[in-house]
């Protein structure tokens, strides 16, 4: 399956972002299910992400197999992140996916230890992870050019997260779905007093 290890944005949150692109970017609307036949030489319309795909990307595994599957499952059992907040306050347009996208102006250390993790992990499991620094992001509007306006304001919205995901992504009739198959849970890191008090010593 066609899949990737992320975050998926609390549903406040992507109401928040769909309130904050509506907005802010009036020019982009969602796709329609009737297509209209493109014109000859005319270039595509930025299109918005449907507010149910907002999410964060750890790491892009792409295609992979039963075998890569069950190894995955079982290096991100070893990964040991934190709970963590970020807020999506500053916004850029990538040239080369043609993507307009929300990010974190500061990624909070957690976020960017998770991240170098998840790597590691899905590496130890045979799947193949490019080697680019990591810039987590949102991504709002794909097909976007130069020609796209800037946001008329940035948005200033934050979010807590627990928990990470495998999603699978698969497209039908309905466009692109991000299915989440399977979560690990974000624990706490306690001081010494706390797990002593909770019992939870290494004797």
């Amino acid at each position: 399956m066609r899949c990737f290890i992320g975050l998926d944005l609390p549903a406040a949150t992507k109401l928040a972002l769909e309130s904050w692109r509506q907005k802010a970017l009036p020019e982009v609307k969602e796709k329609t299910q009737t297509k209209r036949p493109a014109k000859p030489n005319t270039p595509a319309e930025p299109a918005a992400v449907p507010t149910a795909n907002f999410h964060i990307t750890l790491a892009f595994l792409g295609q992979i197999d039963a075998r890569q599957h069950e190894a995955l499952l079982q290096e991100m059992n070893h990964v040991k992140g934190q709970p963590f907040s970020l807020t999506l306050n500053t916004t850029a347009l990538w040239e080369g996916p043609k993507i307009l996208l929300a990010a974190p102006g500061e990624p909070d250390n957690a976020l960017m230890d998770l991240a170098r993790q998840v790597r590691k992990a899905a590496r130890a499991a045979g799947v193949q992870v490019d080697n680019r620094p990591y810039r987590p992001h949102v991504t709002l509007v794909r097909k976007a050019t130069d020609t796209l306006p800037a946001p008329l304001f940035t948005p200033d919205i934050s979010a807590d997260f627990s928990q990470f995901h495998l999603f699978e992504s698969f497209s039908n009739a309905q466009g692109v779905r991000y299915p989440i198959r399977h979560s690990w849970p974000l624990i706490p890191q306690m001081s010494v007093r706390e797990r002593l008090r909770q019992g939870l010593t290494d004797n």
